[in-house]
């Protein structure tokens, strides 16, 4: 199933690089963001089936944008993609009800991450 997908990272060559990998992959990039405010208004927009998120953001913090997406959508399929990979980090993550992977990312682990996620 093609998912339209949301990439929320503030490098633009990760943002590229996700883009490409979901593209070849046969999904659909409705959208990128780099800071909190066009995170947010993308996912009110596009109402992705996944959303990719880094926890260092432009101008905020990821689990600021995870916490407002789950107010907006409490279904919302998230999957963090950070360095920060500490375990209270990642138990933060996990209890809000996202999925996590580290970076550098691995990319059979974040294929099966995104088949997990078509409905």
């Amino acid at each position: 199933m093609r998912l339209k997908i949301l990439i929320v990272d503030d490098s633009e060559a990760t943002r590229g690089m996700l883009r490409d990998f979901f593209e070849i992959n046969g999904h659909n990039v409705v959208a990128d963001a780099d800071a909190p405010d066009s995170a947010l208004k993308a996912f009110a927009e596009h109402k992705p089936d996944l959303v990719t998120l880094d926890l260092s953001l432009k101008d905020g913090n990821g689990l600021g944008v995870l916490k407002s997406m789950r107010r907006m959508d409490p279904n919302a399929k998230i999957l963090v993609i950070s360095g920060n990979s500490q375990k209270a980090v990642r138990e933060s993550v996990l209890a809000s009800g996202a999925g996590f992977l580290g970076k550098p990312i691995d990319f059979d682990a974040l294929l099966a991450a995104v088949t997990a996620a078509a409905p």
